[in-house]
């Protein structure tokens, strides 16, 4: 069977539930799916494809490859992994066939001319390339879209039975007693300002705040205990974790929402955020049908209390919410973007 081998760099624990669909999909396509990388993230996950851990070097991972013989490679690292381009150059004189997963340009930094010489180089070298969303389209130049392929980024929820989760059984379970729940569920990054939300709900009558994620400073922790409605479940997966994703009315991460944009929308929580740095995934936020973009701290709060205060709203905007899963969110969807571009640079 042929082996379609994915380079990364750290693995986080979504992207391994990611992998682990894709390793059955490709089984069902004739591939075996191998990952190799530098470290995975010990979520307890067992993996279905092959992880391969070692230190980041060009010449271990040339070796890697040597010895799978892969008939793809996909390269998924940053411009800062320095062995990126050498691999490329590698699989190019060996004549393995290249896919180049990534946003384009610098999400940061977009434009760096250093750096786009460097991404377009990239480019020009490779195969086939996938990006996150059609709206990354124009990050890469006319010459190369003809091999560009959209992957719907997103997690792997096809595991999750919805029904069986009872949002007040579950609210009971941790000890929460307000009536709605507005849930952060992310690393509490200084970036992602998760103290405006707090601040913006602090003390507020029938309304919990449930946080989720690694990262709380002794500042964040005395606000926790100090203020009954805030509620900090520190870092959980599989079972605990989903019923935490169950038991919300609306996500909210002030600014750089993620990868929990694709995860509140299969919960059907409209999503409110704010006008700053936000990463592809906010393509799925249509405003005014599964969430807003708040223009400023101000807007931001009063977008959350009109949804918390509206309940035909939010149930409208929760079937928008399933509408938005259900086209593009889901993650067949992303699954086709991949084996597109491997069928294309294989000439199939």
């Amino acid at each position: 069977m042929k082996k379609i081998l994915l380079i990364s760099n750290y693995v986080f624990h979504y992207r391994q539930k990611v992998y682990n669909y894709f390793a059955d999909r490709f089984m069902q396509d004739g591939y075996e799916f191998h990952v190799l990388s530098n470290e995975f993230q010990n979520a307890g996950y067992d993996f279905k494809f092959t992880a391969h851990t070692l230190p980041m070097s060009a010449r271990g991972y040339e070796t890697v490859i040597r010895k799978l013989k892969p008939a793809v490679v996909i390269v998924f690292l940053h411009l800062k992994d320095k062995i990126q381009i050498p691999i490329i150059h590698y699989c190019k004189r060996k004549k393995i066939p290249v896919v180049f997963w990534n946003k384009g340009v610098s999400d940061q930094d977009p434009h760096n001319p250093v750096k786009n010489m460097l991404y377009h180089h990239i480019h020009n070298c490779c195969d086939a390339l996938i990006t996150y969303t059609p709206e990354m389209t124009e990050n890469f130049q006319k010459k190369n879209r003809h091999k560009l392929f959209i992957a719907y980024n997103t997690v792997d929820c096809s595991d999750i039975d919805r029904s069986k989760y009872n949002k007040q059984t579950i609210r009971r379970k941790y000890g929460i007693k307000e009536k709605k729940v507005v849930l952060y569920i992310s690393r509490l990054k200084k970036n992602k300002r998760i103290e405006i939300l707090l601040n913006a709900l602090a003390d507020m009558p029938d309304v919990a705040v449930v946080v989720m994620g690694a990262g709380i400073t002794p500042a964040l922790k005395e606000m926790f205990d100090s203020v009954s409605n805030l509620y900090y479940m520190g870092t959980k997966y599989g079972e605990e974790g989903t019923e935490i994703w169950a038991m919300g009315d609306i996500f909210s991460i002030p600014v750089n929402v993620g990868l929990g944009i694709n995860e509140a929308i299969f919960w059907n929580m409209p999503v409110v955020t704010m006008q700053e740095f936000q990463p592809p995934e906010i393509y799925y936020l249509k405003e005014g049908k599964t969430g807003f973009i708040a223009k400023n701290e101000e807007d931001y709060k009063q977008k959350l209390l009109y949804l918390l205060q509206n309940d035909d709203v939010l149930q409208k905007m929760r079937k928008e919410c399933q509408k938005e899963y259900e086209e593009e969110v889901t993650i067949d969807k992303m699954y086709q973007g991949f084996i597109s571009a491997i069928q294309y640079c294989r000439g199939i």
